[in-house]
């Protein structure tokens, strides 16, 4: 239950029967009587002690907790802590001299941001090379997509090596902003419901979920055989959450330390099933479509803590039910009634797929 303050009445009215009780004969209720300004004055201090009590209280729970570090302190009491800034990685394909060894360090740039070379690569005999890159520093900005180019960055010490190199297969991923606050309160809350257990499948998904730039998560078992336990993971930054390669091999080397030897694991990337609309809308207008689409995105966005959506998962497929649609609609600022021609029933989404924002026809 939350901590009820008094107001101002009510705290001054206690006091005026207090002046009452314990000095016999006065009348705290006179405005004429200096108890009465007596009872004000202490009112607005016993206010502000008042508020003070409930923003304790509120900080003792981490559901109610608004200041920062207290959240981040219940959390660490717990053993989990903000996620920082992380750096993308992956590799990168460009040319050089045949057989020739280059050193770890060697710098590339893309709009800003700097790459090193993880550790020394070897061209081969056509004059071709892959190498991994990590940047130097962290960020969702740090991705890149695969085929995207980077520069030599001092091209002057390595004459040999091609000034663009392109990014290889996977892309470069991994890269994510710190945590936010209102995310780590959501692990910390969602550890406190489901305590360790040895390997349960909350306890995958928890380990995904300190992946930093994994903003959701969903284990199941069986995915890929007897004793093969797969998750599914969305990623900030990336387009409907959908991690990329490189994102999925920072979440399955986060994993492979912590999981139990008897078990397999595998992170995987959900595929993205568009659901398209024909929509009526009363009134239609430039703005009521544009506002309703922007709620459509809103509510498709799987990657929002109190999203109702999810993939599919063995042996439990997701159904988006075709009342929330229409009630994402109706939420919608000056919307009087809508007809919802499509989709005309619950659609049903499998093992993998999740549902996204298609397109949307106004009728």
């Amino acid at each position: 239950m939350a901590y009820q303050i008094r107001s101002l009445d009510e705290i001054a009215a206690s006091l005026r029967g207090a002046f009452r009780q314990y000095l016999p004969g006065t009348d705290a209720s006179l405005k004429q009587n200096v108890l009465s300004v007596i009872a004000k004055v202490v009112a607005l201090l016993g206010y502000e002690y008042e508020l003070r009590l409930q923003w304790i209280f509120r900080q003792i729970f981490l559901t109610t907790a608004t200041s920062e570090a207290i959240i981040r302190l219940h959390a660490a009491e717990y053993g989990i802590l903000r996620k920082p800034a992380s750096p993308a990685s992956g590799n990168i394909s460009g040319a050089g001299t045949p057989h020739a060894t280059y050193p770890a360090g060697i710098r590339f740039t893309s709009a800003g941001v700097n790459y090193l070379t993880a550790e020394p690569f070897t061209v081969n005999a056509i004059g071709e090379f892959t190498a991994s890159v990590t940047a130097e520093t962290g960020g969702e900005d740090t991705n890149r997509d695969e085929g995207a180019q980077l520069l030599l960055a001092d091209p002057a010490l390595y004459p040999t090596l091609s000034d663009v190199v392109t990014v290889a297969a996977g892309g470069l991923g991994g890269g994510a902003d710190t945590e936010s606050i209102e995310a780590l309160r959501a692990r910390a809350l969602k550890r406190k419901a489901s305590p360790p257990q040895g390997g349960a499948l909350a306890d995958y998904e928890a380990w995904a979920l300190e992946v930093p730039g994994v903003v959701s998560a969903w284990a199941a078992n069986y995915s890929g055989g007897f004793g093969h336990i797969g998750a599914w993971v969305l990623f900030a930054g990336r387009e409907n959450g959908i991690p990329t390669d490189a994102d999925l091999a920072a979440v399955e080397a986060h994993i492979a330390d912590k999981r139990l030897v008897r078990a397999r694991f595998s992170a995987a990337a959900p595929i993205a099933k568009p659901v398209d609309m024909d929509i009526r809308l009363t009134p239609d207008s430039v703005a009521m479509r544009s506002a309703v689409s922007a709620a459509l995105a809103e509510f498709f966005d799987a990657t929002r803590s109190d999203t109702r959506l999810r993939p599919g998962l063995p042996d439990d497929p997701f159904t988006l039910s075709r009342s929330w649609i229409s009630e994402t609609i109706s939420t919608v600022a000056g919307e009087a009634s809508h007809v919802l021609a499509s989709p005309a029933d619950d659609i049903v989404f499998q093992p993998g797929e999740l549902p996204v924002l298609g397109e949307i026809t106004w009728s």
